[in-house]
């Protein structure tokens, strides 16, 4: 590769990674300007550090679930892992006085156990793995009703030896074992290669010799990790307690699945662990920015649901707006002639 094609892959891996944040930092001095909310300033201390805060929470959560989405899998559990894990370990913690230490541990060590049963029920009965996690996520939930007795946990979020662990910069902690961890698995192992080889063409990878049940317990073990790292932050972010809706952390799960759908669209112009980083940063950026203005809940609403509207269309349709592009932009460069330029 020479100079030439460094610099242009450079150019557009730079350009993969800043374009979604500028954009919609963009659209926020444009709503700021519009609404008279006065100039959005996100680079202040205060604010950076908020929004780092979320967006590595958020990565985490994304990790995990775009984890499996990368391997051909769509698990409904996750969000039950993180609120099971969290109730788990921040009981314990709080009963043996460990600190953040025991959280983090007994917390993954949860979560881990619970994925890793998740996992053997889906290879057991050979059914979709969706079917599979939305049950085992029903079942999940009643842990903490078991674990609490039907009494609120500990106000670990309220307790300064846990909370440090969910606030800037300590939380950069999980968030840096968490892409290690995603990265590693997913370039310098060889199972990471066999799982993307299953999701590729399962019946072809079996044939070579590839044990699928092991994959799916390894790849299991991974995402449980991940889902007990974020379980651990939960813990110091929010209250907890008995679960008493069905599918009631569900709503822990798909509010964090934007950054992984970002990342695995990024994947194909930057790794796909840096993409949902810049996928958390920017819905970060934007929950943040149009709190600051004082935008009511209503209005964050559609404007949420419009960035995500627009990024299903981009990224759904984004090879045809690609050559849309590129046989415009030759169209008006065919009719910019020198000659034409002259007069």
């Amino acid at each position: 590769m020479n100079k030439k094609q460094i610099a242009k892959k450079a150019a557009k891996q730079t350009g993969a990674t800043l374009a979604l944040p500028v954009i919609v930092y963009i659209l926020l001095l444009i709503i700021s300007g519009i609404g008279g909310h006065g100039f959005l300033n996100i680079f202040s201390g205060a604010a950076l550090s908020s929004i780092l805060t979320d967006a590595a929470y958020m990565t985490i959560v994304a990790l995990g679930i775009g984890f499996q989405l990368k391997f051909g899998r769509f698990d409904f559990s996750g969000g039950a892992l993180i609120v099971v894990s969290a109730t788990i370990g921040g009981v314990v913690a709080d009963a043996c006085f460990g600190g953040i230490i025991v959280l983090v541990l007994v917390s993954v060590i949860a979560a881990v156990v619970l994925s890793v049963i998740n996992a053997s029920v889906y290879s057991w009965l050979k059914i979709p793995i969706s079917v599979v996690s939305l049950a085992m996520a029903y079942l999940f939930e009643a842990i903490p009703g078991i674990v609490l007795g039907g009494d609120a946990g500990p106000d670990i979020m309220f307790m300064p030896e846990y909370n440090t662990l969910g606030l800037f910069p300590l939380i950069l902690v999980p968030f840096a074992v968490a892409c290690i961890l995603y990265f590693c698995y997913d370039k310098f192992t060889v199972v990471g290669r066999q799982s993307t080889l299953l999701a590729r063409n399962q019946g072809a990878a079996v044939n070579i010799g590839i044990n699928e049940k092991k994959n799916v317990i390894v790849c299991y073990i991974v995402s449980g990790i991940l889902f007990g790292l974020a379980g651990a932050v939960y813990a110091t972010q929010n209250t907890l307690v008995v679960i008493t809706t069905p599918l009631q952390t569900a709503g822990t799960l798909f509010s964090n699945i934007i950054p992984s759908l970002v990342g695995l669209f990024l994947s194909r112009f930057i790794d796909d662990t840096l993409g949902t980083f810049v996928g958390a940063f920017t819905i970060s950026m934007l929950y943040f920015g149009l709190e600051s203005m004082g935008v009511l809940s209503g209005m964050r609403t559609i404007y949420y649901a419009v960035f995500l509207a627009a990024f299903i269309f981009i990224s759904g349709f984004w090879d045809q707006i690609k050559m849309f592009v590129g046989n415009m932009f030759r169209k008006i460069t065919h009719k910019l002639t020198p000659d034409k330029l002259k007069s």
